[in-house]
């Protein structure tokens, strides 16, 4: 990417943006190091990478990077044979094997594994390193001093600089008590790395022994008495061992950390990438991203797009930024804005480069919605870049960078162009910059440019694969709305937003009077179809709301219906219960009238598999149609009906009868031969038939077709078949019922 376009776009700003998000010195090099990439696969992994690196956040879950210090000092030095770290490099390099520990067991599970495929395949990288770790930790203490049991040798040589330097301390004491006239105070300090007390001067000579200085008063000497001098001697000599000791320890530790110095790096790494995701990760939560959908087609559609930087610095202010909308393809690859100056023409232009950038680092983008190309090559002609020193005016700045842009330009590729053919003649500025927009048209990039001209207006209506745009500017306030409005160029409102910067009225009634007739024409025609569009966008945005009232409203008459369905299940439920306990009694009464038991036995146990059975079943099923359906009312106790009292008395449960026709003579209608016939079944279920006959009789066929789709799955019914010759035939079917 072009240098200069990368700083006109303030890609560095955005990158120190992302950085706030970083936890580690490795994630803030990356960051700051991000620069675009034109490789889509490359794009595509880290686009991955950000999106599941979001998820994983928003699920409340963290990684835990803080403490992490820059490793790459220690890492260098252990290159180098016999190097030995200081304790505080150890405890930076052990705090990294920690936490990439961690990472790699964090993700190793299988469902992280499949949740995160991507942040698996980083930490998966990392090596196991628990022995490293193992064989480091507790030696260093968290202040950096050695732990007394990180070697035997030191072990032993603290526990004897302890035992003489309480020996030493008595014999301190002693002589203090016993010259108790000559010592200052009754204390032991150290002086030069040795015990000493304090003697008053004047009475230096009472306790023989090297003197180590004065106090700043010059009334105390601190004397090192002879009789102590082996052991502070002995001391020092344990000092210088313990030292030693140290050494080695921290060589040992050192030369651990060397012999697995390649799985150190790909550690370091591994946290670096980690951090540096999980930094994209947040910029896209703090900015309400989405993830761009990169495709091939050339097609640049922005939803509801912010510019970061610039909602960044609202949001400080209390204020938020107006997004923008558009959407640009093979078909429509150029477009030109047009509107009144501050009314957000470079934001647009800003806007589309800066969120192509971002997409193209792996970075989520402030939009509803985002599909982008992925270009090759993205020029930004933005701002006045003229220069004393280098002898450029405003207007030769911007063709020297037009010509260099036309010079490098290679498909796919973004051409940004702010005020074209500004700063010289107007008619011949609009003349070039109609052919500087054509070239790169015909050159086959994608070009947004902003423009006051209307002739590079006009020849945007009439050309094909253009299209117009405006910023809009709202009438009444005489101030710019920042929205952006495809379809239908924009005036320049230069004498309105004069007029409302408070230049004195006869100035800018004076030039409008020497404005061309033709201008103000095409002034008032671009503010009548101004004036046209909103109208159309008010009636859709009417249209809108209207269409989401009535959804509103059926979504609402839905809920109020299943609520009432649910109603008339608990009644429904209640009668059913109420028809089984009275078909229990009803049953137990009969029963008890048959005088042999053993059918009366065997009469009630079938009773209570019905029941039960019913109860399973939910009850017959209903053949209504909803709009003839009326709520469900508790059932008045119905006796069991002479018939099935009769049948059960008379022949028992294998006698039942079996026939009650359902003749096609009577003439009825489908629906309700099957409703009477449903309704047989369960009557003749209740009363323990085992098959029943249904005469359907011949005629066309379409009542016998209706009885088998009802018989099918109908949760009484076995099975069934055509009736034998003598009851019927095919006009007629015997079904066998459940037991």
């Amino acid at each position: 990417m072009n240098d200069r376009t990368l700083q006109t776009l303030e890609v560095g700003d955005l990158v120190r943006l992302l950085a706030r998000h970083v936890q580690t010195p490795l994630g803030r090099e990356r960051a700051l190091a991000l620069t675009p990439s034109t490789t889509a696969s490359e794009l595509n992994l880290w686009l991955d990478r950000t999106t599941q690196c979001a998820l994983y956040l928003a699920s409340g879950a963290g990684f835990g990077l803080s403490g992490v210090e820059d490793p790459a000092p220690a890492l260098s030095q252990l290159q180098i044979e016999g190097a030995r770290l200081e304790p505080r490099e150890i405890l930076e390099l052990q705090r990294l094997i920690s936490i990439a520990i961690d990472l790699r067991e964090q993700f190793s599970g299988d469902e992280p594994r499949h949740r995160y495929p991507q942040l698996y395949l980083i930490t998966s990288r990392i090596p196991d390193l628990r022995r490293v770790l193992a064989a480091i930790r507790g030696k260093i203490l968290p202040n950096g001093e050695i732990d007394d049991n990180a070697s035997p040798g030191l072990r032993k040589v603290r526990r004897e600089i302890n035992e003489s330097r309480a020996r030493a301390y008595h014999s301190l004491e002693s002589i203090m008590r016993s010259q108790s006239a000559a010592i200052q105070e009754e204390v032991v300090t150290i002086r030069n790395g040795r015990f000493v007390i304090p003697i008053r001067t004047d009475s230096r000579g009472v306790v023989p022994g090297v003197m180590h200085g004065l106090s700043s008063s010059g009334q105390t000497s601190f004397v090192e008495p002879l009789a102590i001098i082996d052991q502070n001697n002995e001391l020092v000599r344990l000092h210088e061992q313990e030292e030693f000791e140290i050494a080695q320890v921290l060589l040992e530790i050192s030369a651990t950390l060397a012999a697995n110095l390649p799985s150190l790096r790909t550690a370091a790494d591994a946290v670096a990438e980690i951090d540096f995701t999980a930094a994209k990760a947040r910029l896209s939560a703090e900015f309400n991203c989405v993830r761009p959908v990169l495709n091939r087609e050339g097609v640049l559609r922005l939803n509801d797009a912010r510019h970061p930087l610039l909602e960044h610095l609202l949001k400080q202010s209390g204020n938020q930024v107006v997004p923008i909308s558009f959407e640009m393809d093979e078909s429509h690859q150029v477009m030109v804005i047009s509107g009144p100056n501050a009314g957000g023409k470079t934001v647009v232009l800003k806007t589309a480069g800066l969120i192509c950038l971002m997409a193209q680092m792996g970075l989520h983008v402030p939009a509803s919605e985002a599909l982008l190309p992925v270009f090759d090559q993205v020029f930004a002609d933005i701002g006045d870049q003229q220069s004393i020193a280098a002898n450029l005016s405003t207007f030769t700045a911007h063709v020297r960078n037009l010509g260099e842009m036309a010079s490098e330009i290679r498909v796919p590729a973004l051409v940004l162009i702010d005020e074209v053919g500004t700063g010289t003649d107007p008619d011949e500025g609009a003349a070039l910059g109609i052919a500087v927009v054509d070239y790169f048209r015909q050159a086959g990039a994608t070009v947004i440019a902003s423009t006051h001209y209307n002739p590079l207006k006009m020849w945007a209506s009439r050309t094909e694969n253009v299209l117009n745009a405006s910023v809009e500017f709202d009438e009444p306030t005489l101030r710019p709305t920042y929205r952006l409005i495809t379809g239908v160029a924009g005036a320049s409102s230069g004498l309105e937003i004069a007029r409302r910067m408070n230049l004195p009225a006869e100035i800018v009634e004076q030039a409008r009077a020497l404005l061309d007739p033709s201008h103000l024409e095409a002034t008032s025609y671009l503010q009548r179809l101004k004036s046209l569009v909103d109208q159309q966008e008010a009636l859709r945005s009417a249209l809108e709301e209207e269409r989401a009232a009535t959804a509103d409203k059926y979504t609402s008459l839905d809920m109020a219906f299943q609520k009432r369905e649910a109603e008339r299940r608990v009644e429904f439920d209640r009668a059913l219960a109420q028809v089984v306990s009275e078909f229990g009694e009803e049953s137990q009464k009969l029963i008890r009238e048959i005088q042999d038991k053993a059918t009366a036995a065997k009469l009630k146990k079938d009773a209570e598999a019905r029941a039960a059975a019913l109860r399973r079943s939910g009850g017959v099923r209903l053949k209504k149609q909803f709009a003839d359906s009326t709520p469900v009312s508790p059932l008045p106790p119905q006796p069991v009906s002479e018939t099935a009292s009769s049948l059960i008395s008379e022949h028992g449960l294998s006698d039942v009868p079996d026939s009650r026709d359902i003749q096609e003579r009577d003439r009825v209608r489908i629906d309700e031969a099957t409703d009477r016939a449903d309704k047989f079944l369960d009557e003749a279920f209740l009363a323990g038939a085992d098959s029943v006959r249904i005469v359907h009789g011949h005629g066309k066929g379409a009542l016998r077709r209706a009885m088998s789709e009802l018989l099918t799955g109908h949760q009484h019914v076995d099975s069934f078949k055509p009736a034998p010759p003598n009851q019927g035939g095919t006009g007629a079917m015997v079904v066998n019922l459940r037991k």
